[in-house]
This record gives structure tokens, sequence and C-alpha cells, in this order.
């Protein structure tokens, strides 16, 4: 196994730590959509759909796919692919895949959301998750 991928788990077991933790004293945060999104610019393809398996099982153990896991599942594999076409510096990169992800999940799920105190404090949050779990992962990547 590879030290990326064994740090991109670890990454994403942290971001479902702090998101259930948060979730139980009532503030929901999307920190598992943010740790795949910055999955997408440093691991391989196997791996992070590895990854966004694991993470629609653990969101949604029920047979039903929803508009969200269509979101989550496959925001981050757009990501992947679009990664070698900007050339800014990675985690600029990062932080606006981040932004246009959770735009997207919001306007697709609860539009007015959008213009709410919680779809900031989400957004802030899942880029700041975003901007650590990256540098991490680059310090491993560049090993």
């Amino acid at each position: 196994m590879k030290l990326k991928f064994t740090a991109g788990v670890i990454i994403l077991l942290i971001a479902f730590i702090l998101q259930f933790s948060l979730a139980t004293a009532g503030r929901y945060f999307d920190l598992s959509f943010a740790a795949l999104i910055t999955l997408a610019f440093v691991l391989e393809l196997w791996e992070l759909i590895v990854l966004i398996l694991v993470t629609v099982l653990v969101l949604n153990w029920q047979p039903a796919v929803s508009v969200e896991l269509g979101i989550l599942a496959l925001f981050p594999i757009a990501v992947y692919f679009l990664r070698r076409f900007s050339e800014l510096q990675l985690w600029i990169k990062n932080l606006t895949a981040i932004l246009l992800g959770f735009i997207l999940l919001y306007a697709a799920v609860a539009p007015r959301m959008l213009y709410s105190g919680a779809f900031l404090a989400d957004l802030v949050i899942a880029m700041l998750f975003g901007t650590v779990a990256l540098f991490s992962l680059k310090a491993v990547y560049t090993m």
C-alpha cells in the first residue's frame, strides 16, 4: 500500500470523526466532501474511487441513491480529470474546487441555503479542513 493512499485514508477518517462528532453537537459540516475533493488532487483514480465508495457506504447505508450522494461521488472524479487544466497553484485549485463543489451541492439540494450563514460556515470550515489536508498530503507526496 502506498504512503499517499494511507495518508488519504487517515485524512478521510479524520473527516468522518470530526463530521460525526460535530453533528452530535448540532453542527453539520460536510468535511468528507471537502476531503474527497482534496484527495482528487493527489491520489490515483482507483484510490480515489475506493475512498468515494467507502464514503458513500459510510454516509448512506440504505439502497437508495440521492442527489447529494451523486454529487458527492461524481464531483471529486470530475476534479480528478480537470486538475491538470489549470495553471494555478495547487492550493488555489483546491480552494476553488471546494467552493464550486459546495455551491453545486447546495444549489442542487437546498438552493435557499446558499444565502444563509450555515452555508458560509460550512464552506469556510470545509476550506480550512481542505487546506490543512492538502498541505499534509503534499508533505507526504514529496517524501
